[in-house]
């Protein structure tokens, strides 16, 4: 295994560790809301920090669909953990709408985990 898969492995086994503490951490102080969105807001707000410095480094810009939807939702998941920061709002259809982002962005790293342990690559990027 190349260092760069070894140094993704590490921080992809950490990202996990985080959201597995932050869950565990949550329900036993009783402030998972507060948890889930902090972690939802600094997950979208890296994706599309990364996809910005992505684009601005390349010439000729194709953007697909797939891309637009993730955006999109990430841009979704920003603006509702803004709100409920901001207005202190830990109840209601925004909990419900952090929990559900909190278990995808999660499934996705595990997934990713899983993915970058089977398969062996030449180079990631």
């Amino acid at each position: 295994m190349s260092k760069s898969d070894q140094l993704i492995n590490i921080s992809v086994i950490m990202s996990v560790l985080i959201f597995v503490s932050a869950w565990i951490v949550g329900l036993a102080t009783h402030k998972l809301p507060v948890l889930t969105t902090v972690l939802n807001l600094v997950v979208g707000l890296s994706i599309f920090i990364y996809w910005l410095q992505k684009q601005i480094r390349i010439n000729q810009h194709i953007i697909e669909g797939r891309e637009i939807v993730v955006l999109g939702c990430e841009l979704i998941v920003i603006a509702c953990a803004v709100y409920s920061i901001v207005f202190k709002q830990w109840n209601g259809w925004v909990k419900g709408f952090q929990y559900i982002f909190f278990g995808i962005h999660l499934s996705a790293l595990v997934l990713f985990l899983i993915f970058m342990l089977t398969f062996k690559m030449n180079k990631l990027m």
